[in-house]
């Protein structure tokens, strides 16, 4: 092949690979994360994800530290469906084919950090037209006027008491069950 056509060919072949990996993508949460907390939480919670006519349940472990957040979801039998790690610079995320695919952990994370995280926390990281409300103690979401995520609360302690989070933004209910006292001193 002689190099003038070669380089077409080559340029072929990039657009349709990259083409392959937009498509292939999984979806990232629409608004951002905030960084880790500057506090220590070991907690264990049931989730409950229900949309449309589906609803399954994870275990899940949360581990907050100043330099990081860890989130383990296992299925009821104890396999693990995802992995997460978060620094202030940088998340790691190992998934299993468990997880359906147009599942994103980060999508996740961020309903989990709206449920659990101080106000403060979450406020900073929000930039117009972002908006955080609250009602009555209950959390809400709003992307200019469209609220996208509701947090309804069931005990004053946020780290020990149910909590029921409405994602508008991608149509489910994520009902949040603590399975265990908060271990605050978990320091290792």
């Amino acid at each position: 092949m002689r190099p003038t056509k070669l380089i077409p060919t080559t340029a072929l072949i990039a657009l349709l690979l990259s083409g392959c990996q937009v498509l292939t993508r999984l979806p990232r949460s629409v608004r951002p994360l905030a960084a880790p907390i500057n506090e220590y939480h070991q907690v264990e919670q049931l989730l409950t994800l229900r949309w449309q006519d589906q609803q399954r349940r994870l275990h899940c472990v949360l581990v907050t530290r100043p330099d990081q957040t860890r989130v383990v979801a296992l299925t009821e039998t104890g396999l693990p469906v995802f992995q997460l790690r978060q620094t202030a610079t940088n998340i790691d995320i190992n998934r299993s084919p468990l997880l359906p695919p147009s599942v994103s952990p980060d999508i996740i994370l961020a309903d989990i950090q709206l449920i659990f995280w101080p106000w403060d926390s979450l406020d900073r990281t929000l930039e117009p037209p972002w908006k955080l409300v609250r009602h009555a103690g209950d959390r809400e979401l709003y992307n200019g006027d469209t609220l996208e995520a509701r947090v309804d609360y069931h005990g004053k302690d946020r780290w020990n008491s149910p909590a029921t989070l409405t994602n508008k933004h991608y149509g489910y209910t994520l009902t949040v069950k603590p399975l265990g006292a908060d271990n605050t001193n978990a320091q290792d």
